[in-house]
């Protein structure tokens, strides 16, 4: 089979033999897959400088094993002009965050196109000059369509029994499976009805940094527990910058 400007990004590269990647991908038509980016680690290899992270690409592929091998591969201009700068410092940290939870959730040659439309606006819009609020408010968007679209939905609306209303100012303790169980007091483990409610509404609720905290540490809870507590690595590699506390 072959493939023809396809557009995509980049997730990660990881080494094989001397001179190759095997380059992980995200694409809209084909979903998550791997490819063979033949002699891309060469110096003089022309693949180096485009198979990378977060730049819209058009890519080409053939073979019909586990690891297509890559024939075509070059910046999507159109899509490129679009973008104020490199990713860099927090920014860089944010992208891959939502690099390394794309790779977990999803499952290989399984099509999202719309989350690859939000994870794109997701890596445009961190390429602007924002501050941690920014950052934090366009993760948690990203991370509510991951969710969604990758099939563990939370409902941030209703308790756990699928009925009655959430509260804003219920204590709340999340259980994977279940939902959002009430509570008869508050803990160092409940969170109030206001962050719960936070996390569906557009545009965002207008937090307090304690709250946005809040917000950050319940979506951690619930992606950590759809991935059987595996931890996430893009957030420990950068600890302590002020990322891995504020988003």
């Amino acid at each position: 089979m072959r493939v023809h400007q396809q557009t995509a990004y980049v997730l990660v590269n990881r080494a094989y033999s001397e001179s190759s990647w095997i380059t992980e991908i995200f694409s809209k038509q084909h979903g998550r897959l791997s490819l063979m980016a033949k002699g891309a680690r060469r110096l003089k290899s022309p693949l180096r400088g485009v198979l990378m992270p977060f730049k819209p690409l058009l890519l080409g592929w053939t073979g019909k094993g586990e690891v297509p091998t890559l024939t075509q591969a070059e910046i999507n201009q159109a899509d490129y002009s679009i973008i104020d700068q490199e990713l860099q410092g927090d920014a860089l940290i944010c992208g891959f965050y939502c690099n390394e939870l794309l790779v977990k959730f999803l499952h290989r040659h399984d099509p999202h196109a719309k989350l690859f439309d939000v994870y794109d606006t997701t890596i445009k819009a961190l390429s602007k000059p924002l501050n941690s609020q920014q950052h934090s408010l366009i993760l948690r968007e990203f991370e509510q369509c991951l969710m969604r679209e990758s099939g563990y939905a939370v409902d941030f609306v209703t308790e756990a029994d699928g009925a009655t209303a959430i509260g804003k100012e219920n204590a709340y303790l999340f259980i994977a499976g279940q939902g959002f169980v009430a509570q008869s007091y508050h803990s160092e483990k409940t969170v109030t009805g206001r962050i719960v409610l936070s996390l569906s509404e557009q545009p965002p609720a207008n937090l307090s940094a304690v709250e946005r905290a809040q917000a950050r540490d319940l979506m951690r809870l619930i992606l950590q527990q759809n991935l059987n507590h595996s931890s996430i690595v893009s957030r420990s590699l950068f600890y302590p910058r002020s990322l891995a506390r504020n988003v």
